[in-house]
């Protein structure tokens, strides 16, 4: 995850691990990412793709939140 510093990727590496909602969210931004991926290649883009783009962005951005909550409690609580 990009937006890690290095002792943040190593507690969301061991989440991923032992944390079946973290691994979830995971996947999901992993899943998310090759679909926006899908997108970049249209030279033309029509309304509801621009639509699912937005749609996938905020889902994508909701998950990143909720996955720094979780390595950030985790290194309070760690």
């Amino acid at each position: 995850m990009q937006w890690l510093d290095d002792n943040e990727q190593k507690i969301a590496d061991v989440l991923i691990q032992t944390n079946s909602d973290f691994k979830k969210i995971y996947e999901e931004h992993i899943d998310i990412d090759k679909k926006l991926d899908k997108f970049t290649t249209k030279p033309f883009l029509t309304p509801e793709e621009q639509k699912t783009i937005k749609e996938l962005k905020l889902k994508k951005l909701n998950g990143n939140d909720i996955m720094n909550q979780m390595i950030k409690s985790n290194m309070i609580n760690g």
